[in-house]
Formats: structure tokens, C-alpha cells, sequence
């Protein structure tokens, strides 16, 4: 009997471990479909232009992209539609962003289910907006915008918080996601070149992305859990890796459990001071850095997907074709990051499970390869010249894909499993609210010529962050110089 119980355990682990991977590969489809289109946003300002988005005359700006202007002496009314483009995309990025805060704790709270059926309605919403955006109907596209990216955040949260099904393997299906997402950015190209040849519409797409919620809703339910007791997927968080370090003896789970219901009870600002609950890892130096790494590191990925199609506009002299072409191009790239991502994650990963020394000794590595990255990022974006659009388009797809998917992974792996929706969340809100430094920046891009200067700005902070750096490799030689027990 005993040989017999063994054997259907092992055959339903072995069940659920299909499960669980075949859902990964679903869910890695959705991030993709859904989870970060909006950094592509920026190809289909052509589209736009041409719908009459923001082209009525009166509400044009005298302020015009690269000071053009048209034949009879009045400015170009393209400036105006462009910069309100801009402003929906930093309006869309920063949404994708900073409702992270709520979301996080939302999922730690109900679940990753419960969300992600609150993702569905917003999802619906945001490209139902982009249906029907028309001259006369210009804000729907803010709405757009918005709508899509809370969709798309609270869809890439509950993906990152079901890493934690896995053990070992769970920083390289967190960077996996990330890469999804980062990549994610080549749909609004392919949008743009079925409409320029007149295979589809505009409408006729934001429709069919629409019909995805049914892809949402169905691994909802198949591969997602909630708090509440009912419909409940038949295995859990796989938590193996935490309980080794914490004794597995009956008096120590009495004093855990006895310690969690002191927790629930103190105030929430008692919890805080005394650092009790998910606020022991929040105020963590290692969070705390890393966060800020990740949101100061991103400003030049963001900064380029928002800037790029003036910035190229202005560097191929008005050509709208090249400038189309590099843009499908630059979004198309991100592809990469379904590689790149997960590399990173496993980097990172790499006998991490061995010791703290091996843990250290990886982060300080990656996190040191994405800063150089960044910073050669932010002096080639510097330069309004021919030669350096291809190399800002590569540097951007390592550098974006480096930062997410190895900070990603940092929090996937180093922290527990049952805080990870609140830290998750926590961090991509700081990066949302750093990332409204751009709508200052942006001003300074008005002249092309002279863009260089919100470029310095970026990159003296990427520098800043160089304190980061120091003090994870001055923990790494402390740690090495520990005599073994």
C-alpha cells in the first residue's frame, strides 16, 4: 500500500509539473501579446498622424517637431499631434508603472486570479478605445494608453508572482517574463506595416487584440490560484528552497506561526519601526538599492522609446520612410529579449543556491554589466548623427533587457515567496514615479540639435547609481573573507 501511495504522488507531481510548464509557455504568450506593448507605442504615430489624430488647426501648437514648417510660412501642425502622442505615450508608461504599489499587495491579499479578472475589464477597455479613437474622438486615445497599460502591469505581475511555483528554476522564469514583456514592443510595428499596406485596419486590430481577453480569462482559472476556496488549482507556491534554511522541527513552526499572528495584530506602523512582516525585506539594503537601481537604469530605455521617432526623424532629414523603417526596426529588436532575459536569469541563478558568496558574487557581475551598458547607452543617444542609430537600437535591446530581467530575478529569488506581489509591486511603482522625469526632459528635446542636454541629465544619474555597485562587491569581498564554519 505504502509503494502504491508513493507511486500516484509521484505521478501527480509529475502531472503538475506539466501543468505548471505548459502554462508557462501560455503565460510567457500572453506577456508578449499584452504585457508591455505600450514602450511600442511610438510606431504608430504615423498612423495616427494620417487618422487625424489631434489634427484639428485649432488646437495646434505653434510648437512643431524640429521647427518644420510648411510651404505658405505657417507651422506644421505635426509638432502639435506628435507632442500629444508623447504625452499619452509618458502618461501610458507611467501607468504601467506606478499602480504597481496597489497591485502588489492586491495579489499577496486575493491572489493572482482575483487580479488578473480585473486585468481582463481593463484590457477590454483600453483597446476598445483604440477601436474607436477618431477625429473628434481624440482622447479616447489617452484612454487607450492608460487602460492597456494597467492591463498590461497587472497581467505581468501575476505572471512574475507565478514564478514562485517553481523552485529552482524561478529566476530564470522571471527573466523569461521579462524578456516576453520587453519584447512585447515589436506588435505596434507589425501593426503599422499590415496598415501601410493595406491589409487591415487600424480598428479591425485593436479588435482582435480585444478577443485575446479570452486567452486571459481561460489560463486565469487553469494555471492562476486565489485566497478564496473555491475552483482552487491543486498545487501550491513551491516554497522548498525557503524551508531549507529554517528548521524543520515542530517548535520552531509553532514559534513562526505564533510570530505571524503577532505580526497581524501590531499596528501597521508598529510594523514599520520594528521592521516586522514584508517591511523586514522592503527596508532591506539589498531591495532597497536594487530598486532604485532598476528605476534609475531604465530612464534611458524608457527616454529612447518615448524621444525615438523625432530623434530619428530629425537624423535622416525629415525622411519618413527611413525614419518608419529604423522605427519598425528598433521595436522588432526587442525580440531579442526573449533570449537575452532568461540568460541573465540563469546567470544569476547560477549555484545561488549554494552559498550567500555565490549569490553576491552573481549580482555584482550583472548589475555591473547593465550599468556600463546604460551609460554607453546614454553617451551614443547623445549624438544626433546617421552612425548612431544602429548602435543605440542594439545597445537598447541589451540594456533594457539586462536591467529588467536580472533586477526581476534579484527579487524572485532572494526574497520570500509569500511577500513577492507587495515587492514586486513596490519596485516598478518607484520605477514609474522616476519615470516622470520625463515629461520635464522631453521639453528639452524640442531641438533635436540640443537634446544631448536631458541626455546628460540621464546619464549623470546612471552614474549616481555607481553606489550600488560599490557596496555589492564591497559585501562580496566580505563575504569572502569569512573563514568557513
Amino acid at each position: 500500500m505504502t509503494i502504491l501511495v508513493k507511486i500516484n504522488t509521484q505521478e501527480k507531481q509529475a502531472h503538475h509539473s506539466v501543468r505548471k510548464w505548459f502554462g508557462l509557455i501560455w503565460l510567457v504568450i500572453e506577456v508578449n501579446l499584452i504585457g508591455g506593448t505600450i514602450f511600442g507605442f511610438p510606431a504608430l504615430f504615423k498612423i495616427l498622424t494620417q487618422y487625424g489624430i489631434y489634427g484639428n488647426q485649432n488646437n495646434c501648437s505653434s510648437s512643431c517637431v524640429n521647427g518644420t514648417q510648411t510651404e505658405n510660412g505657417a507651422l506644421s501642425c505635426e509638432g502639435h499631434q506628435i507632442r500629444q502622442y508623447q504625452n499619452a505615450l509618458t502618461l501610458g508608461i507611467i501607468l504601467f508603472e506606478i499602480p504597481s504599489l496597489i497591485i502588489g499587495p492586491l495579489i499577496d491579499r486575493f491572489g493572482c486570479r482575483f487580479v488578473k479578472l480585473i486585468a481582463i475589464i481593463f484590457h477590454l477597455i483600453g483597446w476598445l478605445a483604440l477601436a474607436l479613437v477618431a477625429p473628434g474622438r481624440d482622447a479616447f486615445l489617452y484612454a487607450h494608453t492608460s487602460f492597456s497599460s494597467l492591463a498590461g502591469i497587472m497581467l505581468l505581475l501575476t505572471a512574475y508572482t507565478s514564478s514562485d511555483y517553481f523552485s529552482k528554476s524561478r529566476a530564470f522564469v522571471a527573466a523569461l517574463f521579462a524578456g516576453a514583456c520587453t519584447s512585447a514592443t515589436m506588435w505596434y510595428s507589425i501593426f503599422q506595416v499590415l496598415i501601410d499596406a493595406g491589409k487591415i485596419t487600424l480598428q479591425q486590430l485593436s479588435y482582435i487584440w480585444m478577443s485575446f481577453g479570452i486567452l486571459m480569462l481561460i489560463s486565469s482559472f487553469i494555471f492562476l490560484d486565489w485566497r478564496f476556496p473555491i475552483l482552487n488549482l491543486p498545487y501550491q507556491f513551491d516554497t522548498k528552497l525557503e524551508k531549507k534554511k529554517i528548521p524543520s522541527s515542530n517548535t520552531t513552526n509553532e514559534n513562526s506561526s505564533s510570530n505571524n499572528n503577532e505580526i497581524d495584530k501590531m499596528k501597521w506602523y508598529t510594523r514599520i519601526l520594528k521592521r516586522k512582516g514584508v517591511w523586514h525585506h522592503l527596508t532591506s539594503p539589498l531591495y532597497v538599492l536594487v530598486v532604485l537601481f532598476l528605476s534609475i537604469l531604465l530612464l534611458p530605455g524608457i527616454f529612447l522609446a518615448v524621444t525615438w521617432y523625432p530623434w530619428v526623424y530629425y537624423i535622416t532629414k525629415q525622411d519618413t520612410i527611413l525614419t518608419n523603417k529604423y522605427t519598425f526596426a528598433f521595436n522588432l529588436s526587442t525580440i531579442s529579449a526573449i533570449l537575452i532575459c532568461p540568460v541573465n536569469g540563469f546567470l544569476l541563478g547560477f549555484k545561488a543556491d549554494k552559498s550567500k558568496k555565490q549569490k553576491l558574487f552573481n549580482i555584482s557581475v550583472m548589475q555591473t554589466v547593465s550599468w556600463l551598458i546604460n551609460i554607453v547607452a546614454c553617451i551614443v543617444c547623445m549624438f544626433a548623427q546617421t552612425s548612431m542609430i544602429i548602435p543605440a537600437l542594439v545597445i537598447n535591446c541589451f540594456a533594457r533587457a539586462t536591467i529588467v530581467g536580472g533586477s526581476q530575478a534579484v527579487v524572485a529569488t532572494f526574497f520570500p515567496s509569500e511577500y513577492i506581489g507587495t515587492l514586486t509591486g513596490v519596485m516598478w511603482t518607484l520605477v514609474g514615479v522616476i519615470a516622470t522625469i520625463q515629461y520635464g526632459l522631453v521639453e528639452l528635446t524640442d531641438d533635436i540639435s540640443r537634446s544631448w542636454r536631458a541626455w546628460l541629465i540621464i546619464l549623470a544619474l546612471v552614474i549616481l547609481m555607481s553606489c550600488h555597485l560599490i557596496q555589492l562587491w564591497w559585501k562580496y569581498i566580505r563575504e569572502l573573507r569569512k573563514k568557513p564554519t
